[in-house]
């Protein structure tokens, strides 16, 4: 009889060991990244270029997204617009906190150079690009209406050729939505003809994937 209370005793008290109530409770506890009501600061945060804007996982306020690299959760979120997702394999058992990934996808091919998925390349100092999942998005760096200013303020009142120095309507399409660089550095075209030449390079910018 005693060998059997013996042996009943080391089993309750391994049980009570390995199984103890607090550290399993603890163990499981999950941080809360998400608070409701919804608190938002009054203006929107201003996102560095290239970074989106978007609503946070809460749903509730616009947050600049998390870039690669970044550290990343149930409320900030990674960049979706450059095939980001978080990464929460380190964070293991708990998976609170992440770091933003790209997804595997396919890169881009411009002009014969691969160029990685969510990379930014600028393959002409005209314009700026975006690799992401096989499609470039391009974004012109400036627009050259320096060009129709030159040439609107000939010298003695003579009116200049409007052939060279006026905008096609493709052209003029093009620029309305982007704002106009004064004298953007390094860019001084010696006559009308000069500064025409470069607007062709907006209109077919031969993108392939």
């Amino acid at each position: 009889m005693k060998f059997c209370c013996r042996a009943q005793d080391a089993g309750l008290s391994d049980t009570a060991v390995k199984g103890s109530p607090a550290e399993g409770a603890e163990g499981h506890h999950r941080k809360q990244f998400c608070h409701w009501p919804c608190q938002c600061p009054r203006r929107k945060p201003s996102c560095p270029p290239g970074v989106s804007l978007v609503r946070d996982g809460c749903g509730c306020c616009k947050i600049c997204a998390r870039q690669p690299g970044d550290t990343c959760n149930e409320a900030d979120l990674c960049d979706p617009h450059k095939g980001l997702y978080c990464d929460y394999s380190a964070d293991r058992p708990r998976y609170e906190t992440g770091v933003c990934a790209y997804l595997i996808a396919v890169g881009c091919e411009f002009n014969g150079v691969h160029y990685q998925n969510g990379q930014v390349f600028q393959p002409s100092p005209l314009f700026s690009c975006l690799c992401v999942s096989g499609a470039i998005g391009c974004t012109p760096l400036f627009i050259p209406k320096l060009a129709k200013r030159h040439c609107s303020g000939a010298k003695g009142g003579e009116k200049t050729d409007q052939s060279k120095c006026g905008l096609g309507s493709s052209q003029k399409q093009l620029s309305t939505s982007y704002k106009t660089m004064p004298d953007a550095p390094g860019f001084y075209p010696a006559s009308c003809a000069d500064a025409f030449k470069l607007l062709p390079a907006f209109q077919h910018i031969g993108i392939s994937h």
